[in-house]
């Protein structure tokens, strides 16, 4: 297994969010309690971020890194953070997938630290349903894009995000509170970037990794076999705004 660090704009566009995670942190007891915690629930739900294969169909990925500090400030019991890159079409998605208890994991969406470091939104936020095929489950995500300042070629960056305790992704307007007393979540992130050029078109990036993906991380995070929670995959992954 390949690892690769991950530079600093790489970990903000990923989502870390680190200051931002540690203040919820400190904040989780008073609104969601300390008594709740199922350390073996926990421990369980970790585990079960190995079962995220490196390879999916087409893509192949890279493993990035968090700090020791890092995960200790923001929450995080475990994770998974890699580059997937399609051999067929090229395309190059960053996935972060975070596990911890529900009240840090909970908080934090992205368009908190890209102020910081360049960007302003674009679009967004806004609820994006995605589904793999015919009788697939309906996964919801925020979307947004942001746009790179003050440079003549700027870079547009797109992330989707949700939580889940299974890998059915949700996109409540108030996760702290949608998940609030359960012993864990998990947070993912996928985010694609492209040149905002003339000559540079939109690609599916993101869509096209999500519709390979999904029912394979369902699997690994809920435990089932993949038979278990696919469905048709003759149609391509929808977006419905």
């Amino acid at each position: 297994m390949t690892h690769q660090p991950i530079s600093r704009r790489d970990l903000l566009l990923m989502g870390s969010g680190l200051a931002i995670l540690l203040i919820g942190r400190f904040t989780d007891g008073a609104i969601n309690g300390t008594g709740t915690a199922d350390a073996s629930a926990l421990q369980h739900a970790v585990a079960r971020l190995e079962d995220i294969p490196q390879d999916i169909q087409n893509w192949t990925s890279v493993d990035g890194t968090l700090s020791e500090r890092e995960q200790e400030v923001a929450g995080i019991s475990g994770y998974v953070r890699r580059q997937y890159r399609n051999a067929r079409t090229g395309y190059t998605v960053h996935l972060t997938v975070l596990c911890g208890p529900a009240g840090p994991i909970s908080v934090h969406p992205p368009t908190a630290c890209f102020e910081g470091i360049g960007y302003s939104l674009a679009t967004g936020p806004a609820q994006t349903t995605v589904r793999t095929g015919d009788q697939s489950p309906r996964y919801e995500f925020n979307t947004s894009s942001f746009r790179q300042r003050d440079v003549s070629v700027p870079e547009i960056v797109r992330v989707f995000w949700g939580w889940g305790q299974d890998g059915t992704w949700t996109a409540p307007s108030n996760p702290r509170f949608e998940f609030r007393g359960q012993p864990y979540l998990y947070k993912i992130y996928v985010t694609d970037r492209r040149l905002d050029a003339p000559d540079t078109t939109t690609l599916p990036r993101i869509e096209a990794f999500l519709k390979d993906a999904l029912p394979t991380l369902h699997a690994a995070l809920s435990g089932q076999p993949l038979a278990a929670v696919s469905a048709s995959r003759a149609e391509p992954a929808v977006a419905e705004r």
